[in-house]
């Protein structure tokens, strides 16, 4: 595990601050963030180390949201499927403690 000042090290630093909202698919698992205009979520990505995306206000999640289920989506998804939820602080410590895989963007060239 890699670990910095004391506490596991994360591709988001404010993903260890207290607070904030993340959100949850019905059937997908909860959002970790996207690349290539993919969105990834936990545990469906099969990428548990990236943690979860925190979204510091409730209105940020919910603009979120909208723009997942719009047409400028790459993959709209259904509004219904999407809830927002307090950030699970405990649930992104376990995934990027007891999941170190390094990802393409971490590993040195």
């Amino acid at each position: 595990m890699i670990r910095r000042q004391g506490r596991p090290m994360s591709l988001e630093p404010s993903s260890h601050l207290p607070g904030g909202f993340q959100i949850t698919h019905r059937t997908l698992g909860i959002y970790q963030g996207s690349a290539i205009e993919l969105a990834f979520w936990y545990p469906s990505s099969g990428m548990p180390e990236y943690g979860l995306c925190r979204f510091a206000t409730k209105e940020k999640a919910e603009s979120y949201r909208t723009y997942l289920c719009s047409p400028a989506c790459p993959e709209p998804l259904d509004e219904k499927d999407l809830t927002i939820e307090p950030y699970d602080l405990t649930a992104h410590e376990d995934l990027i403690n007891n999941h170190p895989l390094h990802s393409a963007w971490e590993t040195p060239t």
